[in-house]
């Protein structure tokens, strides 16, 4: 059964405006959600040819 806060209570949030002022400072701006680029880590693999990515996928997709 689904709780139902006491109106009272809510009706003290809502009235507080420093609330309402904290609660705007913490919503997203579009310059949040700009893309800052590739997003690429310092630990990749080393690069393979191509000759042993083949290889790798010969084995990988064996059959037995």
């Amino acid at each position: 059964m689904p709780v139902i806060p006491d109106p009272k209570i809510f009706a003290q949030g809502n009235s507080n405006d420093s609330s309402n002022s904290q609660d705007q400072s913490k919503k997203a701006k579009a310059t949040d959600h700009l893309s800052k680029g590739p997003q690429i880590p310092d630990n990749m693999p080393p690069k393979a040819s191509r000759e042993q990515i083949e290889a790798r996928k010969k084995e990988l997709n064996k059959s037995e």
